[in-house]
């Protein structure tokens, strides 16, 4: 005589619905990261500006 399962089977849409909502997650994550990222670059970029003005352009002159 066989043991009985005591297991459920495997859903594999269960299985895919968890990896969709895992994938979902790490997407929101780098999002949300190149946001932090842009924004730096952005904020160096204006403090760039202001430096080069400070400068009175010869900086930019000397590309």
């Amino acid at each position: 005589m066989r043991p009985s399962r005591t297991d459920d089977p495997v859903d594999p849409i269960a299985g895919l619905r968890e990896n969709l909502n895992l994938l979902r997650c790490s997407v929101e994550q780098m999002t949300g990261a190149m946001a932090g990222i842009l924004h730096e670059v952005r904020s160096f970029d204006a403090r760039l500006s202001t430096l080069e003005a400070g400068l009175g352009g010869s900086a930019a002159n000397q590309r």
